[in-house]
């Protein structure tokens, strides 16, 4: 009888701990070994320890979830429970966040670290008004024009046929209306998409277009910096709220803590895949003083009318602000 109750009181306490074991599904496209997927790994080893084992992160092989717009979906759905996606993507959840990539507003790491760490409050909240919970923060670089042809003022990127990274159709008209030649293919298409000349220039960091074969095809960069490159890792709300309420501040604080700690590595493998791209026959293109303006009139002239569309206006005005006291106290060279 004894042994009867033992066994008894062992399948009850198995039962109870893999009822109460949460594993959470992490799809993203970084690629294998990069400073991202590393960066998924230690947060799956730190929520491990500070959980005993009830809770675990799961991360997906990279690609195979399909891309950011098809893993949004499927998070949706429960397929998969949470993603790291960048900010042209975020944006389709909640278009404030790309205001910070706004073309030619944010220039400088600092401005950027300044301007975010105000923002962050309103973005988490505004997010978790749809479901979903941020858990990471990632600064990634910043992007550029990479192109078949050079691009140094903004006639030459007319002449060729330009990827539209969100595929957002008011971004598109805008363009389209500035006379240039927009093209929207998911990212997964965009090397066989080059490959074909159905795509020419488009904007990416250096060392996604290095990890992305790109640039083998799109051999020219522009100097000039468009915005930063940055995302998130979220977590579907009612997933999240499988987490003990105690525990999820410990979850999240060291899911940033190592968001932290790679931005520098990404920083500099950014300068790193400059130089090795042009031992490959990358050609970096510089944008004089005259050239600078034209894109910033045009820049200004394409985006202007999108903002309270494509970006939140609230957000727009709150990024301003915040970046309008960062320069008073730290004025541009």
């Amino acid at each position: 009888m004894k042994r009867r109750a033992c066994l008894v009181v062992v399948a009850l306490a198995l039962l109870s701990g893999s009822a109460s074991a949460l594993t959470i599904r992490l799809g993203s496209l970084a690629p294998d070994k990069s400073p991202w997927d590393l960066g998924h790994k230690r947060i799956a080893a730190e929520w491990g320890k500070i959980s005993g084992g009830s809770v675990t992160l799961k991360v997906l092989p990279s690609n195979t979830q399909g891309d950011e717009t098809e893993m949004i979906r499927k998070m949706r759905l429960g397929s998969i429970d949470a993603v790291t996606i960048t900010v042209s993507s975020l944006q389709s959840i909640f278009n404030g966040v790309k205001t910070l990539s706004y073309p030619l507003l944010i220039q400088t790491d600092a401005e950027l670290a300044y301007v975010l760490g105000k923002m962050k409050p309103f973005f988490e909240a505004e997010l978790e008004k749809k479901g979903f919970k941020v858990v990471m923060w990632s600064p990634g670089g910043w992007v550029y024009f990479f192109s078949r042809e050079p691009i140094v003022r903004p006639d030459d990127l007319r002449r060729q046929k330009l990827w539209v990274w969100s595929g957002d159709p008011d971004e598109v008209q805008a363009y389209d209306a500035n006379r240039f030649q927009t093209r929207t293919v998911s990212s997964q298409e965009l090397l066989t998409s080059l490959n074909s000349g159905m795509v020419d220039a488009l904007v990416t960091s250096p060392l996604v277009a290095l990890s992305s074969q790109w640039f083998g095809l799109a051999k020219n960069m522009c100097s000039m910096r468009l915005g930063p490159l940055w995302g998130a890792t979220i977590v579907r709300a009612e997933t999240w709220e499988k987490v003990p309420a105690e525990m999820r501040p410990k979850l999240t604080q060291a899911a940033q803590r190592i968001g932290d700690s790679i931005e520098p590595d990404l920083l500099r493998l950014d300068g790193e895949a400059i130089t090795q791209m042009k031992s490959y026959g990358l050609t970096v293109n510089e944008v004089p003083p005259a050239a600078r303006r034209e894109w910033v009139d045009l820049m200004e002239k394409i985006y202007s009318g999108l903002v309270g569309r494509m970006y939140d206006r609230q957000s727009y005005e709150l990024a301003t602000k915040y970046l309008g006291d960062y320069l008073a106290a730290h004025p541009r060279k």
